[in-house]
């Protein structure tokens, strides 16, 4: 499923958005800084590296992209091209995909 197939869905409830995770490509990173630059705000989307190469959002930021949103007016920015090219998967999914965590980070002395 793909950000377009559920846009008419848009904006969900924030308990719906904490069950999915949006996946992209590295090559829509610039896209989405550009339209963060030229949106006005404190509220920035910061995506995280996944271990194949990919970047992933929370899906919890799909509650804040209806009018009055946090993310609202970036949101409307975005060509609705680009949205066939994010993928929505469970946040168990996507999880697994994040680089492992050292398990117990020590400092030296």
């Amino acid at each position: 499923m793909t950000l377009l197939d559920i846009l008419d869905q848009l904006p969900m409830t924030y308990e719906e958005g904490l069950a999915f995770a949006l996946i992209f490509a590295a090559d829509l990173i610039p896209e989405l800084e550009a339209v963060q630059e030229v949106t006005p705000g404190q509220h920035r989307a910061k995506p995280v590296e996944l271990i194949d190469g990919r970047y992933m959002l929370c899906g919890d930021l799909l509650s804040e992209v209806g009018d009055g949103g946090l993310y609202a007016d970036g949101f409307s920015r975005i060509s609705a091209d680009l949205f066939s090219q994010v993928e929505i998967v469970s946040y168990d999914d996507a999880v697994a995909l994040l680089p492992e965590q050292p398990e117990d980070l020590t400092i030296a002395s």
